[in-house]
């Protein structure tokens, strides 16, 4: 009887938590993905960079 309870109440708290995430991700969603739009460009750029590197290397 009591685990029962114990359970319901750690259930109850996952759930909050869950939801507390939810709403976290709504309120700054946007902010989330500019940075990721962010993080992409510079991902790109350094790949680029890096092929380039690589042809200039093997072109000696």
């Amino acid at each position: 009887m009591i685990e029962m309870a114990f359970l319901d109440k750690l259930n109850a708290l996952k759930d909050k938590s869950i939801e507390k995430g939810k709403a976290h991700w709504e309120e700054n969603k946007d902010d989330y993905k500019e940075k990721a739009s962010t993080y992409k460009e510079k991902a790109m750029v350094m790949k680029d960079d890096v092929a380039n590197k690589i042809k200039e290397k093997t072109k000696k």
